[in-house]
């Protein structure tokens, strides 16, 4: 679990990074979906959220939902999913 701890802290920053380079706002970023269910970071307080409500995971939820963030962590989900958008916008050169 330190290991999801301290790639989700690299996250952080690089949302952070994203921001001030390209300035768009990046609040949250999905790192496990399914269904109805999504689970964000959020980059302000560093938390592990749902996104429907905004709350944080319980130590129970987070148990259960771990496993599945370390596998899109892994399989570079999360990385796609943070550079989606990229493609919408304008660099200094357009």
């Amino acid at each position: 679990m330190d290991d999801v701890k301290q790639y989700l802290e690299l996250l952080r920053a690089r949302m952070e990074f994203t921001e001030k380079f390209y300035g768009f706002r990046m609040n949250y970023l999905p790192l496990y979906f399914e269904g109805d269910e999504v689970v964000v970071l959020d980059k302000n307080d560093g938390k592990i959220k749902w996104l429907r409500n905004k709350r944080p995971l319980d130590n129970e939820e987070l148990k259960r939902i771990i496993p599945k963030i370390k596998e899109n962590i892994e399989n570079g989900l999360i990385d796609i999913l943070m550079t989606l958008n990229f493609q919408y916008i304008h660099g200094p050169e357009d």
